[in-house]
Formats: C-alpha cells, structure tokens, sequence
C-alpha cells in the first residue's frame, strides 16, 4: 500500500477527489494468480477496471482479456502495440480475447465477424444469431452453476443448465459451428471452494459425453470469482488454489487448455480512493461527513458489487460512530452509516482502500458532478 504521506502529497498536488491506481500492485496479483494457478491462461475482466493503463500493463504480462461488449473489444485493439494491429491481428484476437457475455447485439457480432472470435454462448436463440452474423467465431457454451455464498450471484442470469449442455452443444456443430469449449462462473467474491469443485466435475462430465457423441472439445474457462481482502479478512487464496490444481489436473488432461477470467482479484487492492470533507452535520446522534466522492461516482461498488467501503481518517483522535456520505442530492448516495472516526472538520481528507475494482467502472456524472480524477503511477 502506498504510505500515509504519500497519499497526502499526491493528494495537495493532484487535488480531490483523486483515485489512485498502483501498477505495482496490479503486477504483483497477477503474478500471484499465475503463480498458484500455473496451468491456466488468464484473461483479464476488463469490467473490473477499464482504464487503457491497466489493459496495457497487464498485456505486457501475457494476459488476455474478458470483453462484454463492442466498447470493450474496441478498447483492448486500441491499447495494444500498434505492430498487432496488421496481419498478426487475426491471430491476437483469437487467442487473447473472448466474448464472455452470453447475449450479443447482433450489430456486434457483424462488427467482430472474420475474426474467428471466441465468445459464450448458452441458448438456441443466441446460436441462430451468430450463425447467421458471426459464423467464424470460436464457441464456448457456458454452464450454470452454484453460486452459494459469492457477494455477487450470476446464475440466475446466464448458463445452461449442465443437463441440457450436451444437447445445445451437438446442435451448434450440426449448425456447422465450431465448439471449443465450456466456461462456467461461481458468483464474484466466492470463498467457497465447493462452487468451483462441483463445477468443474459436471464440466468434465459434459467434456465425456460430447466426445462420445463423436466431438471433441479442447478448452475449460473457469470464469473468475477469486476473493480478494476486503474488511481487513484476507480469504485462504493460496489453499483454495491448491484444491484447485489437484482438481482440474484429475479431471482434465494436458491437451485441453484451461483459462480464467479474473477481475476483481488483479485490480480491486490496487488503487485507492482520497476524498475531501466539504460539509458536515450533526444528525441522529452521530456526525455526519459529505465527501466529494459517493455511490453515483466511484464509491458506486456499494450499490452496484454490493461491497461495503470504509473510510480512514489521516487525522488522529478519539473515534466515535460516524456517517460518510457523497456530494448529490440524492440520500442514496450514502456511503456508510457506521464509520468510527475521529471529529473531522470541512477540508480534512478520508482515504478508501482496496476500491480498484466494479468503481470507477460503473461511475456516472450524476448531478453534474464530473467524474473523480484518475491517477496511474509505477505505470
């Protein structure tokens, strides 16, 4: 974590609210994941943070990236070496980008046609669409599966049911498409190892019984969902990750390749938010702070990842129960109602810690309050 006075120095030249991105953090938890999980290929979510800095330091890693829109896809070409985007395009494309959302707007699937794009798909309805717009792509059908226990549930939304896969995967190839694969996601923030075990199990079932109807299937995506520290609770990463490498080196052979799509876990301990106190009240028994930043701008990880954020103060004293609140009119822009704090006073600064991910990536201008300003550093 960058130092107390650092913060405060970046904070008087810079200006509030100001939003910190640490590259160096962003390396190390790459590094990590590639490390505990040797065996998978990493695409990053890029909706986790969608700042092109990040794109671009995490493509000199080796990473690929998890796109859920034309905006996104658009947005990995134009930070990558100019080089890439000649004759050797063709071959980036497919191997470091997916389509992870299941639904396309057919616009985009006549946009990325010729690329032979991997992209999910997981009903009927989305099969007639890319064979009629997108015919080239490389298919991976996503499953549904358990998401008990992880903050953010994605199962309700998307995946096949692992009964019916083996069936919507054989009309795919009698439509003359190309299966690669299966993909699957156990909810953001999971902690529960059992979601990823049994997952992977009926992945490995559907892998069986589509080769014995005559086709073969070479990749497993196994989504992202790794927890991260928030709170000050530090989730048993590297034992999970273990449980992992045994199981998918059981289940699945060396030929097929395995890759992720994490998020959250490469850049949500890597940047950190400073704001300004610019008013205060005495409400309810307990002070109550306004900041120049909240959940309408890139404390919107409260509403949108369900995530609650807590404040530090730099200025020292007795703490007692405080609110932070943001700068709209609307009283949902509440950040927390239980921070303990010491008595601040109108152009004190706060600092939010471990915010770098579903952020500033889901901030609006609500109000006419423009967006907090971005700061990279060991880029």
């Amino acid at each position: 974590m960058i130092s107390l006075p650092k913060l405060k120095k970046l904070a008087e030249r810079e200006g509030t609210p100001l939003f910190i991105i640490d590259h160096d953090v962003i390396r190390a938890n790459y590094e990590k994941l590639h490390k505990h999980l040797p065996r998978l290929d990493l695409y990053f979510a890029i909706k986790a943070n969608p700042v092109p800095e990040i794109i671009q330091t995490l493509y000199a890693l080796g990473s690929g990236y998890d796109v859920a829109s034309i905006q996104e896809y658009q947005a990995v070409l134009e930070n990558i070496p100019s080089k890439l985007r000649g004759k050797k395009l063709d071959d980036f494309i497919w191997d470091k980008i997916i389509v992870a959302n299941t639904i396309k707007p057919v616009e985009t699937l006549k946009q990325i046609a010729n690329y032979n794009t991997l992209m999910t798909f997981d009903n009927q309805y989305e099969l007639d669409k890319i064979k009629e717009h997108c015919p080239d792509a490389g298919l991976v059908c996503r499953l549904r599966v358990q998401n008990v226990g992880s903050v953010v549930e994605l199962s309700s939304k998307f995946g096949v049911e692992p009964g019916d896969a083996p069936n919507l995967i054989e009309k795919a190839f009698e439509m003359g498409l190309s299966v690669e694969g299966i993909s699957f996601h156990v909810g953001s923030q999971c902690a529960n190892i059992e979601n990823y075990l049994n997952a992977l199990e009926a992945s490995s079932q559907i892998f069986k019984e589509v080769k014995q109807r005559g086709h073969k299937l070479r990749l497993l995506n196994i989504g992202g969902g790794f927890p991260v520290p928030y709170d000050g609770i530090d989730p048993p990463f590297e034992a999970m990750a273990k449980k992992l490498r045994k199981e998918i080196d059981r289940l699945f052979p060396k030929n097929i390749s395995v890759v992720a799509e994490p998020g959250r876990f490469i850049v949500a301990t890597a940047a950190t938010l400073i704001v300004e106190v610019v008013g205060k009240s005495f409400r309810d028994d307990k002070w109550v702070y306004y900041v120049n930043d909240g959940v309408y701008g890139t404390l919107s990880g409260v509403i949108f990842d369900h995530i609650p954020y807590h404040f530090n103060a730099f200025k020292r004293g007795d703490k007692r129960l405080s609110a932070v609140v943001g700068p709209t009119c609307d009283a949902l822009d509440t950040v927390s109602t239980s921070e303990m704090l010491p008595e601040l006073n109108i152009g004190d600064l706060l600092y939010v810690k471990n915010c770098g991910a579903y952020t500033n990536g889901s901030a609006t201008t609500f109000n006419g309050f423009p967006k907090t300003k971005i700061l990279n550093i060991n880029v």
